[in-house]
């Protein structure tokens, strides 16, 4: 399916809120091995109890994600940021699409509404570590914003976002 193909309209894009386990579960449970490879970093079969708490121990100022919830109520992404102290106001970003849903602009929409939020909470800039292998997760923060730094690392990119822009881009 093509990335610019409309969602249904009774998908929501809605504020992650304090301790939704459920949510980051969910999300989590629909990723295959490959995904959770290039989202963690590594192989990652479970995700432990105290790692579930922390993602969905969110604030909404310097720990902020948004969930993407399809027409039956399940939960098929969330995208995330993480406030880094330092000038200028950065955070690490992070987000996840199940396997179903790739491809199909869940991943566009949710940095859109990323993008939103960070604004509004005073992050001029987005870092974001992506493994190399790792393509669509490329190409969509590079519309989230101009490059302001790449390196590779590791074989993983570790790219600098600036959000100086008033929307996200589709992606190519």
């Amino acid at each position: 399916m093509d990335v610019t193909a409309p969602l249904p309209r009774c998908f929501e894009f809605r504020p992650l809120r304090r301790g939704e386990r459920g949510a980051v579960r969910e999300v989590f449970a629909g990723l295959g091995e490959r995904s959770r490879r290039l989202r963690f970093g590594g192989p990652k079969p479970s995700l432990p109890d105290p790692e579930l708490r922390w993602l969905a121990d969110v604030d909404g100022t310097r720990h902020a994600a948004v969930l993407a919830v399809d027409c039956e109520g399940a939960a098929v992404g969330i995208a995330r940021f993480v406030r880094i102290d330092g000038a200028p106001p950065s955070a690490e970003i992070a987000f996840a699409v199940v396997d179903e849903w790739q491809g199909r602009g869940v991943g566009t929409r949710l940095l859109a509404a990323l993008v939103d939020h960070a604004r509004l909470a005073g992050i001029e800039r987005f870092v974001a570590t992506v493994h190399a292998g790792n393509q669509a997760s490329l190409r969509l923060l590079r519309h989230a914003g101009p490059v302001v730094s790449s390196t590779v690392r590791d074989g993983d990119y570790e790219l600098v976002v600036g959000l100086g822009r008033s929307h996200v881009e589709p992606a190519a």
